[in-house]
């Protein structure tokens, strides 16, 4: 019964790890592979783009951003593609274009601002790091991450306010059911296998008292 619960409680770490939907920004291709493969293996969800430009792209802020510098008609909510929900964003510093920074600024002062944004970088440059810091960043991994630096994210992505599109609360909503009726089959299991042992005593000193 004990491995019973344990291998339980194991399913349902796992299923809450994959329910973090990570987006993961960096124009290095290796780096972005690797940090795919560490993210996967850590059992989250992973969506990697190559630029900080595709980053808000994919948060639906790129036409939000150049309506407000070329006055352009936004693109109607029946056209915007459906932005699932995102947990964390962990992006590269130095990019072309659209620096790590200037995407956590965007980020922050966007609907998405409480996601927790994390920035990574190959240089140790503390006046980087502050600004970083300073500018809303939950972390400042160094280059090469490892799974260790992805073992600290955890703590921010369980405090973070996750954003769902309608069919990501009705997944959840379906996860929940399910994680209900595991819990019920659980306590079921645990209440006969408690119930059955008088039983198997009743009849042991039964048979004594026949004999």
């Amino acid at each position: 019964m004990e491995n019973s619960e344990e291998a339980h409680e194991l399913k349902t770490e796992q299923k809450t790890k994959h329910r973090f939907h990570v987006l993961a920004v960096d124009d290095s291709q290796i780096d972005r592979k690797l940090l795919e493969r560490l993210l996967t293996v850590s059992s989250y969800q992973v969506t990697c783009v190559e630029s900080g430009d595709k980053a808000l792209e994919y948060l639906g802020l790129l036409d939000i951003q150049e309506e407000n510098e070329y006055e352009t008609p936004s693109l109607s909510t029946a056209s915007k593609p459906q932005v699932s929900k995102i947990n964390l964003i962990i992006t590269d510093y130095n990019m072309p274009g659209i620096t790590g920074y200037d995407l956590l600024k965007r980020v922050k002062g966007s609907s998405w601002k409480d996601v927790p944004v994390v920035v990574m970088s190959s240089e140790n440059v503390p006046s980087r790091i502050n600004k970083c810091m300073e500018g809303g960043a939950e972390e400042f991994l160094l280059k090469p991450v490892t799974l260790s630096d992805l073992s600290k994210l955890h703590s921010h992505l369980l405090n973070s306010i996750t954003h769902y599109s309608p069919c990501d609360k009705d997944e959840q909503e379906k996860d929940d059911q399910e994680d209900v009726i595991v819990n019920s089959v659980v306590n079921s299991n645990k209440r006969k296998a408690t119930s059955s042992e008088p039983s198997e005593r009743r009849s042991r000193v039964k048979e004594l008292h026949v004999a």
